[in-house]
């Protein structure tokens, strides 16, 4: 122990001498260190932490499928009894479907995040009441019987003000009585991680869902279900399929298509994001190494300068496992003040990343913080650098030959640090850095391709300066009411100052919210899923979205006159290929349902996302809103400049028509298109910034090597130059040195790139993981930063006086 804290001692000395060198390795380590704590940390909080449910790796979100290409579709109420009957694998299927409900206030009206689900859900989860109780098996059976509901311990305290005898009271959702019969847990706001109120699914007309909850062909809902223990998502899928299979057998008229897909609740929340978070940790890990790699190449250099040293101290008696616990613990000080200031640059990191996440890239449930986890992250990290840069140099110095140690010592020229010996290991670390920082930059070269791409889509319509915004009508309006209401919404709003355009609409593009259903083409006698857009006449103009041929929606297209539709340029090529699709006729429904005149043609709005090749896409077609007023609608209002100025007189007007609604889903069209490439351009960002780090420090750490192997071969430099070498030579002999190293470094780092970049394939569009042009770049910049770092040191070769080199020695 003496000797320990003694090397400690010695440790701290010997750093303080030199400040900076210390310095340097410091900041280059504690910089990795908290960058990668920083990533870690969002990780843990996304990746590794267990969600706050009962035994949560066995749960699953069941979603009906439909068509070859499985497309997530909803699943009627009486589906989901069908499932949880038949399957075999799982202990049980709940339904849940997440919505919003207007809250009668005081003051009007308030919107509240809700889950609409059956009795089993809350004890499937593992979730109970602290006061009163949750549902029973009973509130499952009868539609509109129990309007009774749930509430969270935060609307408890928010709304209620922890009323003692909340049980029993009741409260209005959506102008519905419903009483209050139980209180959750802190901890619990449901699957969402943010639900204040729970409702039973037989209450689903409340949320303005159908009445008839016995109709197969209604689907909107979700499901939960518990695996058996023992079981697989693998098996489970199976059995699912198997019970499907009946279904469809039974029920061939609407199941005929149908499936399901299970998928674990994590894979649920994260989707494409979990590949983006793994593969920035993979970033910032090979950051980290190359930092570390960096701090041993300098850990070597100092430790040829003190060759004589350690010669001098053995040739006394000292024992060379002695010299290299010395060395060790010198390494593991140095990582431990790096650990320290470490941890507050994660904190400002973290920051910064939470600040440069888009809204949505964080599931719910994940807060990230540099906690106890993080603390621990970060020391471990640092004791494994401080092993290794320690003890790296301490077994290569303990191999140190005295004789010759002691005679060049004696010499007092710059060869007394290596002697023009070979530098192997430094050698091997620029080219493992070259491979690491190859990587780096074809990873962020990929990504920053594909969001260009994706940048360059087109999005059909002008999102500059539209809010958009939604509200739901009570279910005492009738369809005639709804468009009286939206009749007079729509001028008080456009009379508003700054406001140039308003329109209705039952969805928004890129919102979300989808309604699909069959058409039936008459001309090539198919029946096809679609997506219908219910929008008011003055939809097209306002958003910007270019009429192709015919007419859009006028007034005139009300519910009592002929049906008609607009659809986009992708169907209209698909089913009417080198023809006029104006005046043709289709179905909206079965080939019996009444026919629906197309009348115009528009060109294609990304709907649903920017990636989804048109093509393959299902149809949109457009109805006006007169002819299928829907109780869910969307306002959108183009503005002369920012339209978040108008949040506050839109609520008013709305308010002033009817105190009863409540607007929410308050966003600008620009936000819901900056969110499709949120993922990428997070990805793109900080795998760039790592990536021009990794190269920064290649460079530096190749410029190290070079200077130091200039230094040694000062006197063989001298002789060569006495010779008649030229300066020109010199140099060339130099750069060629480490353009050698770097190409080394450049194949391995390509083939390592072609192996290890499918593995973020699927998250690329309009490029392979082998992109040419990245292939081709980032080599190229490598060899040039190598070329610069490169020429520095020989530059200072070239000057080296053969006079001064030959009499220094």
């Amino acid at each position: 122990m003496d000797s320990l804290l003694n090397d400690v001692r010695f440790a701290f000395r010997t750093l303080l001498k030199q400040p900076a060198f210390t310095a340097a390795v410091v900041a280059t380590l504690a910089l990795a260190i908290g960058a990668s704590t920083a990533i870690f940390s969002v990780v843990e909080a996304t990746l590794l932490r267990s969600l706050p449910f009962r035994t949560p790796e066995r749960l699953a979100f069941l979603w009906g499928v439909a068509g070859p290409g499985r497309a997530v579709r909803g699943a009627s109420v009486i589906e989901v009894q069908d499932w949880a009957r038949r399957t075999h694998t799982l202990q049980n299927i709940a339904i849940y479907d997440e919505t919003s409900l207007n809250l009668r206030t005081t003051e009007g009206a308030d919107r509240v995040q809700a889950e609409m689900v059956s009795a089993s859900f809350f004890p499937m989860l593992g979730a109970s009441a602290q006061r009163g109780r949750v549902f029973t098996p009973d509130q499952d059976r009868v539609p509109d019987a129990h309007a009774v509901a749930v509430i969270s311990d935060a609307m408890w305290t928010t709304r209620f003000a922890r009323d003692p005898q909340i049980v029993g009271r009741n409260v209005v959702l959506n102008e519905t009585p419903f009483t209050i019969i139980g209180v959750m847990q802190p901890w619990f706001r449901g699957l969402s991680f943010d639900t204040d109120v729970w409702f039973p699914a037989m209450m689903a007309h409340v949320a303005g869902a159908p009445t008839d909850l016995t109709d197969r062909g209604t689907r909107w809902l979700g499901a939960v279900g518990r695996l058996e223990d023992g079981v697989s998502m693998t098996t489970a899928q199976a059995d699912m399929d198997r019970v499907a299979g009946e279904l469809a057998a039974e029920f061939p008229r609407s199941n005929h298509d149908r499936g399901v897909q299970l998928s674990s609740l994590r894979t649920s929340y994260l989707g494409s994001t979990e590949t983006v978070f793994l593969a920035v940790f993979a970033a910032v890990s090979l950051l980290l190494l190359i930092a570390c790699a960096n701090v041993v190449g300098l850990q070597l250099v100092r430790a040829s300068g003190r060759r004589r040293e350690f010669a001098l101290r053995i040739a006394i008696g000292a024992d060379r496992g002695r010299l290299i616990q010395q060395l060790t613990v010198e390494g593991l000080v140095i990582a431990l003040a790096s650990a320290i200031v470490g941890l507050i640059v994660a904190q400002y990191a973290l920051q910064a990343l939470i600040a440069l996440s888009p809204p949505g890239l964080l599931p719910n449930y994940a807060t990230p913080t540099i906690d106890v986890v993080a603390f621990a992250f970060a020391f471990v990290v640092a004791v494994g650098c401080g092993v290794v840069f320690g003890l790296v140099p301490a077994i290569r110095s303990a191999r140190v030959s005295l004789t010759e140690s002691l005679k060049e010592g004696a010499r007092g020229s710059a060869t007394s640090t290596g002697g023009g010996r070979r530098l192997g290991a430094q050698q091997f670390l620029v080219v493992g850095e070259t491979a690491i920082s190859l990587l780096l930059l074809v990873g962020a070269g990929l990504y920053v391709r594909s969001l260009a791409n994706q940048l360059a889509v087109s999005p059909g319509f002008d999102p500059q300066n539209v809010l958009r915004a939604r509200f739901s009508f009570p279910s005492s309006y009738s369809s005639e009411a709804r468009l009286q209401f939206l009749d007079r919404l729509q001028a008080r709003l456009t009379a508003l100052p700054s406001v140039r355009a308003v329109a209705f609409a039952s969805d928004m593009p890129l919102a979300g919210s989808t309604d699909a259903s069959f058409i039936y083409i008459i001309d090539a006698n198919q029946s096809v899923r679609y997506y219908r857009h219910a929008v008011t006449p003055d939809y097209f103009s306002t958003l910007h979205v270019r009429l192709v041929a015919g007419r859009t929606f006028t007034p005139n297209d009300r519910a009592g006159m002929p049906l008609v539709v607009v659809i986009n340029e992708a169907t209209a090529r698909r089913f009417w290929p080198g023809q006029q699709p104006v005046g043709k006729t289709i179905r909206l429904g079965s080939d019996s349902a009444p026919p629906a005149t197309i009348v115009g043609v528009v060109g294609d709005v990304r709907q649903r996302d920017l990636t989804t090749a048109l093509t393959t896409s299902e149809p949109d077609v457009y109805l006006p809103l007169a002819q299928r007023a829907s109780s869910s609608i969307h306002v959108a209002i183009r503005a002369d400049r920012a339209p978040e100025a108008l949040v506050a007189p839109v609520r008013h007007e709305l308010a002033r028509l009817d105190p009863t609604i409540s607007l929410f889903g308050i966003q600008t069209l620009e936000s819901l298109l900056t969110r499709q490439t949120a993922s990428g351009r997070f990805a793109s960002t900080v795998l760039g910034v790592f990536g021009i780090a990794a190269l920064l420090l290649t460079g530096i750490g190749l410029y190290g090597v070079l200077a130091f192997t200039v230094a040694l071969r000062r006197r063989e430099i001298g002789i060569r130059m006495a010779l008649g070498a030229t300066n020109q030579r010199v140099s060339r002999v130099i750069v060629s040195q480490g353009l050698r190293l770097v190409l080394i470094g450049v194949m391995a780092g390509v083939v390592a790139s072609l192996l290890l970049t499918r593995w973020i394939a699927s998250q690329l569009y309009g490029i392979t993981a082998h992109d040419p042009a990245v292939f081709a770049a980032v080599p190229l910049t490598m060899l040039g930063v190598a070329a610069l770092a490169s020429w520095l040191p020989a530059r200072r070769a070239a000057q080296v006086d053969p006079q001064i080199a030959l009499r220094s020695e």
